[in-house]
């Protein structure tokens, strides 16, 4: 795949769903993306590009952003497929083709998903509150303090930058990366350590989070006399959040946590 060949594909993946259908999903976008690769491949046979395409335009469904592992391997799929000289190795070639695309795109998805909307998305969302609220913008108010507006949109402009950061990274690499590696690394999707990357988004969430509500109960209670039973409960409740997520790290069993939680919470009561 030359450098222009992929730039194109890499352009035409932004359209990957500007022609979703609840029949075929994203079948008429993948077609789009795919037709630069396929009309260089069969350059010397134009009439044979009609069937090939419309095998691309059989029902496609994946995450838009993790779909270019798909391109890039049905590309390199494609190649041998066009390399056969017997009608029996071509059905074998069109069978792996079929199988490989529907395993892929069920797999791209269901890492796509986890990772960007369930992890980038609310991340980059608590870090644009964040910045919002150390800028002067109080959400437990019902008064905004008015901000400059330079300053009002570098929240918004740092979650935008950062989740497309990765998401351009990952819809480039994946292209070539999906082209280049065979299915013993499922086409360049173990190229990287998707869980480890989810947990740490996902960890750095809770830090934004934890962050968030603990400066929201600090103006909650600004300015009042707390009884100092309470903060000692208040602070026993975080800290076994907080060392929950260590036991489960270090795999010991939550139950030992809770008979200890009970029993601490009980002497704190009695005291």
């Amino acid at each position: 795949m030359s450098f222009w060949l992929r730039v194109n594909m890499f352009f035409r993946s932004f359209f990957l769903q500007a022609g979703w259908n609840y029949v075929k999903y994203q079948n008429l976008g993948f077609a789009l993306v795919m037709l630069p690769f396929l009309r260089r491949l069969y350059h010397n046979d134009p009439e044979a590009l009609p069937t090939v395409l419309n095998r691309y335009l059989d029902a496609f469904n994946t995450h838009p952003v993790m779909a270019s592992f798909c391109f890039g391997a049905m590309a390199r799929l494609e190649e041998n497929i066009a390399k056969t000289q017997s009608v029996a190795d071509y059905k074998e070639q069109v069978a792996e083709w079929a199988g490989t695309r529907r395993g892929l795109s069920i797999t791209a998805a269901s890492i796509g998903d986890r990772l960007f909307w369930g992890a980038l998305k609310p991340l980059t969302l608590l870090l644009a509150i964040f910045i919002w609220m150390l800028l002067g913008v109080d959400f437990l108010e019902f008064t905004i303090t008015p901000v400059t507006p330079p300053y009002a949109f570098t929240a918004g402009a740092a979650a935008f930058c950062v989740y497309n950061a990765v998401a351009l990274f990952v819809r480039w690499e994946g292209l070539e990366l999906g082209y280049r590696c065979d299915d013993k690394s499922c086409f360049g999707l173990t190229r990287f350590d998707w869980n480890r990357t989810i947990y740490n988004a996902k960890r750095i969430g809770i830090f934004f989070a934890v962050g968030l509500i603990l400066f929201g109960v600090y103006r909650f209670f600004e300015g009042v006399r707390v009884d100092i039973n309470f903060i000692a409960r208040a602070v026993l409740v975080l800290f076994f959040i907080m060392i929950s997520f260590v036991t489960r790290r270090l795999r010991i069993p939550n139950v030992y946590l809770y008979i200890t939680a009970v029993i601490i919470f009980n002497i704190v009561c009695l005291l």
